[in-house]
């Protein structure tokens, strides 16, 4: 190889190690600018929430109602224990919905104790007349069928 041919080559592999590092650096400014754009809209959708959703957030897909989920902890003293009675399965268009909102919404009443047979009771589409005579209903939205029921129950807190 001759030195003509020897200069040849390494200029070439400058030319390419300068044109692929100006390409890097031209993909991470325009990466830049467009990530900062969509961070710049995900903050305006974000703003745009008020406190439930914010509160609610990943609940809000299947926990039906807002309202339904405010209304059970302020009617649910802090102290008592309540249950929650899903209806059947076939009654939500969500098949996460009868699987996750009893987790989400143990979590969200919390200090309160779940516990089956509660006095208390958040009911999702469930059968009132399985859970016996004098059920008092305290609040209900029928449209999503969520509501907080207080039945008869010896030493219920």
């Amino acid at each position: 190889m001759t030195p003509a041919t020897s200069q040849r080559r390494q200029a070439l592999l400058r030319a390419l190690v300068a044109g692929a590092a100006g390409l890097t650096i031209a993909v991470g400014v325009v990466g830049a600018v467009v990530a900062v754009r969509d961070l710049g809209e995900r903050a305006d959708v974000n703003s745009g929430y008020d406190f439930a959703d914010r509160e609610i957030a990943w609940g809000n897909g299947w926990t039906l109602s807002q309202e339904g989920l405010y209304a059970a902890r302020s009617l649910i003293p802090p102290q008592a224990d309540y249950d929650i009675v899903m209806g059947d399965e076939s009654k939500f268009t969500d098949p996460l919905t009868h699987r996750f909102a009893p987790n989400y919404v143990h979590s969200f009443l919390m200090p309160r104790h779940l516990r089956r047979g509660a006095g208390w009771v958040v009911c999702f589409r469930c059968e009132r007349e399985t859970l016996g005579a004098g059920v008092t209903v305290l609040w209900e939205d029928p449209e999503v069928g969520l509501s907080v029921l207080r039945l008869p129950r010896e030493g219920a807190a």
